[in-house]
């Protein structure tokens, strides 16, 4: 099984760099340097990890940003309208420090579309006491068909039954 990367280190890490928040100046890009705006949502494509063909890598940074509380960049692997930051932080929001460990992911194909189904077991590494949930995460992405965008291409979830018991509305694209 995997763990994804729990929120204490990231906690642990931040507090190296001072005392101070870190001011609105302080947080837009420097001049000239290509910086990403912190300022503006993230999107898809300032993650390669998200364009990649591994499920694995994909499942990695979503549970790792539900583990951060990163909830916007959560949203981008569902990549529907519906399944946003504000909904994942609300259904996650008993859980201070949610983490899941997982099983590789198991691939399979049809119609020309892969499909990549992960179980795993959700806990509460703030909350010992909390009882650990089962669930699966299930991924779509277009094989590689010839025309296929580059959207069509990646790894997006399709459902999830740990907590939230989502499933993509018929709004998200693809």
């Amino acid at each position: 099984m995997r763990a994804a990367l729990p929120l204490a280190v990231a906690l642990m890490l931040a507090g190296c760099g001072g005392g101070e928040p870190a001011s609105e100046a302080d947080r837009a890009p420097a001049a000239g340097l290509g910086a990403p705006d912190l300022r503006l949502p993230p999107q898809a494509a300032d993650f390669p990890a998200l364009a990649g063909k591994d499920c694995a890598d994909v499942v990695q940074f979503y549970l790792e940003a539900i583990g951060g509380g990163e909830w916007a960049r959560a949203a981008l692997v569902w990549d529907d309208p519906v399944v946003d930051a504000a909904r994942l932080e609300a259904v996650f929001a008993g859980y201070k420090l949610p983490q899941v460990e997982w099983t590789e992911p198991f691939v399979e194909g049809a119609a020309g579309s892969l499909y990549c189904t992960v179980a795993g077991k959700l806990t509460d590494a703030a909350d010992l006491a909390k009882p650990m949930r089962e669930g699966t995460l299930l991924l779509r992405r277009a094989n590689d068909v010839p025309g296929a965008t580059a959207d069509q291409l990646r790894w997006t979830l399709q459902s999830s039954t740990f907590v939230e018991n989502l499933a993509r509305s018929s709004r998200g694209e693809p």
